[in-house]
């Protein structure tokens, strides 16, 4: 009898014993995925961070550009009230010239006026605009804002 009890009570330890080498087993398996699933979010909120950052930086751009383009509208809207105003004190004048006189300067307006498109979308100053020879009465602040100053040579 002594014999079965040992070997019951042998049985009994092996079992608690191996049952829990298993269940250590599986725990560090499980500490193991745990590990790569945090290394992974830690890699995910690393990423987001840097898309963050950059979707900042993209916002300040976009509020910069923002400013310049309603500065720009701002200053368009101006010159576009300064030549109504200049068109409206010239309609009575214009009224009363004969239309001959009033043909040349529409012509010579029209003439002025291309030339402004021209320079507004990139065309380069002529000699005679560079040197002051030839004057534009529809936008001369633009060439003299084109005209390199002479601190700069």
């Amino acid at each position: 009898m002594g014999l079965s009890i040992k070997i019951a009570i042998a049985a009994v330890l092996f079992s608690v014993v191996s049952g829990g080498y298993f269940y250590i087993q599986a725990l560090e398996g499980k500490l193991e995925a745990a590990a790569e699933v945090q290394q992974r979010l830690e890699g995910v909120i690393n990423q987001q961070k840097l898309v963050m950052e950059r979707n900042a930086a993209d916002l300040k751009k976009m509020q910069t550009i923002n400013a310049e383009v309603a500065d720009k509208a701002g200053k368009a809207e101006r010159e576009v009230a300064a030549l109504n105003n200049k068109l409206s004190k010239l309609d009575e004048v214009v009224a009363k010239a004969p239309p001959s006189q009033t043909e040349i300067k529409i012509n010579r307006g029209t003439k002025d006026a291309l030339r402004c498109n021209e320079l507004v979308t990139g065309s380069p100053l002529t000699t005679d605009e560079l040197s002051g020879k030839v004057k534009n009465n529809i936008c001369p602040e633009l060439i003299a804002s084109k005209i390199p100053s002479k601190e700069a040579k």
